[in-house]
């Protein structure tokens, strides 16, 4: 079963969170017992040197440790001077209460059976933490009992020698405690159960922070998915609230607010390609139809006797013919260069010379229609590898635009130059000029600038500057329009001498 965003975002998180808690929660408990039982090893060796030199002060007046064997009292005497706790009182003074059933006068009990002969007690009471009393044990210098228990023999133990002038007159050992008791439990336990809880507790704010977040990221997300499928349906004008306007739910995400807006300007560009495309059916439509209708009409009158097929008639229906035979070859160009495959083929050549040669072809033409054609050519050869047949149709195109467009008497002025490993040709024309609200649509097919630019009986197809700008993609160059210093248009073009190397270089990321 595939989860939504959502819910993978909340186990994202909250995964990360738990694995977060349980590392440092057990390294904590580690550190906390591990510094606890270093902290209660290092007390007890305080108590145990404390403790020795007790023992050596009182060994100093009997080094034979006589006092200590079997003596009880001695040992509980020793315990509380350790301790720091007051003496205890003597059965038989003032203080003391009354001897106990089997003590003797002095307070004394009788010593256990077998310790006469100096063996060890019975085994041991279980030890209470942190009573060392409980884990010590004395043995004299040939390794018998003195006072003390003996513990359990995997239990880690301290052996300390006890000195008098130099000479080891006993031994002290004193056993680890096998698991803390008492206020040290009560301690470490407490401790333990602070890091529970607020391990838990963190989990379960990472729980409803995960499921906020993920909440939070995902309701643009599914905005964006309901829309782009009724995108992917066809239904126009779908808009997403943009983050930050009246109504809109921020994501909290700088990409996801992004995409959002990228979305919606998606859809104005789908818009924009729809109504093109509407457009160019019905540009297309009109500009078929016209050729059509006249070729129509003239076989009509042709078959009615109307008229007779005479030459003059057969050229007009030859025109009509080449002009529908243009349109179609510029219709198929455009179109073969919007998929990417407007077919060229390089060679070495001239770029000065032939650009002047196809410039002067117009000459004629300029002057028949009352305008001045100035060239301007490079003042040294220039070597490109160019389709020079598809550059005849560029300039072509671009003189015709001039010369279709410019009022009489006027002025058309070309000239090119080189410009490190690029040629810069420019073409500028007279009044009337095209407003600069339209100047970024001229390349557009089938778009016409209105009447103002037109001469009388001049009208193009609206396809000769988009075919322009294809065949300089083709040559990885640019193109550009301007208004020009005689009134009217500037087209400046840059093609690079040498553009099939540019298709070789590797792309720039």
């Amino acid at each position: 079963m595939r989860l939504r965003i959502a819910h993978q975002l909340s186990l994202l998180l909250t995964a990360a969170v738990v694995l977060a808690v349980l590392a440092v929660g057990g390294v904590s408990l580690w550190n906390l017992r591990s510094g606890f039982g270093d902290y209660l090893r290092l007390r007890d060796e305080e108590q145990l040197a404390r403790f020795v030199q007790l023992l050596q002060r009182r060994s100093a007046a009997d080094p034979s440790m006589n006092w200590l064997r079997g003596n009880r009292d001695v040992q509980r005497d020793l315990m509380d001077e350790l301790m720091g706790r007051p003496p205890r009182p003597r059965p038989g003074t003032p203080e003391a209460p009354p001897a106990e059933p089997g003590q003797n006068p002095q307070g004394r009990r009788p010593p256990p059976p077998g310790m006469e002969a100096g063996r060890p007690p019975p085994p041991p009471r279980p030890a209470v933490s942190g009573n060392i009393a409980e884990r010590v044990l004395v043995l004299d210098a040939q390794g018998y009992w003195l006072a003390g228990r003996r513990q359990p023999p995997h239990l880690a133990r301290t052996v300390r020698a006890v000195q008098v002038n130099g000479v080891d007159v006993a031994f002290v050992e004193l056993s680890a405690e096998p698991e803390p008791e008492g206020m040290d439990a009560h301690f470490l336990q407490r401790q333990t159960t602070g890091m529970l809880l607020t391990g838990l507790g963190t989990i379960a704010l990472a729980l409803l922070a995960a499921w906020w977040v993920s909440g939070h990221w995902s309701r643009p997300l599914r905005q964006l998915q309901l829309a782009t499928h009724r995108i992917a349906l066809g239904e126009q004008g779908v808009r997403i609230a943009v983050p930050g306007t009246p109504g809109a739910s921020r994501s909290g995400s700088l990409e996801i607010d992004e995409l959002v807006t990228d979305v919606n300007a998606m859809v104005v560009a789908l818009a924009k390609l729809e109504d093109s495309r509407r457009h160019w059916i019905a540009q297309i439509s009109h500009e078929l139809r016209t050729p059509l209708a006249v070729l129509r009409g003239e076989m009509e009158s042709i078959e009615d006797g109307a008229r007779q097929p005479t030459p003059a008639v057969m050229a007009s229906l030859r025109e009509e013919v080449a002009q529908l035979t243009r349109l179609v070859d510029d219709l198929h160009t455009l179109a073969v260069a919007d998929l990417g495959q407007l077919p060229c083929h390089f060679a070495a050549g001239d770029a000065n010379a032939s650009l002047a040669r196809m410039a002067r072809r117009f000459e004629t033409r300029a002057a028949q229609l009352g305008l001045s054609l100035s060239i301007q050519p490079g003042a040294r050869a220039m070597l490109a590898q160019w389709d020079f047949g598809r550059i005849e149709q560029l300039l072509s195109n671009l003189l015709e635009n001039s010369l279709r467009y410019t009022h009489a008497p006027g002025q058309v002025h070309v000239h090119w130059r080189s410009l490190d490993d690029a040629l810069e040709l420019t073409v500028a024309d007279s009044a009337p000029g095209v407003p600069a609200a339209q100047l970024g649509q001229l390349f557009d097919p089938l778009f016409r600038v209105d009447s103002a630019r037109t001469r009388t009986g001049q009208h193009g197809s609206g396809l000769g500057l988009s075919i322009v700008r294809a065949i300089v993609e083709a040559h990885h160059g640019t193109v550009t329009a301007s208004a020009s210093r005689l009134g009217g248009l500037t087209i400046q073009i840059s093609l690079p001498l040498q553009p099939q190397s540019l298709e070789r270089r590797p792309r720039q990321s």
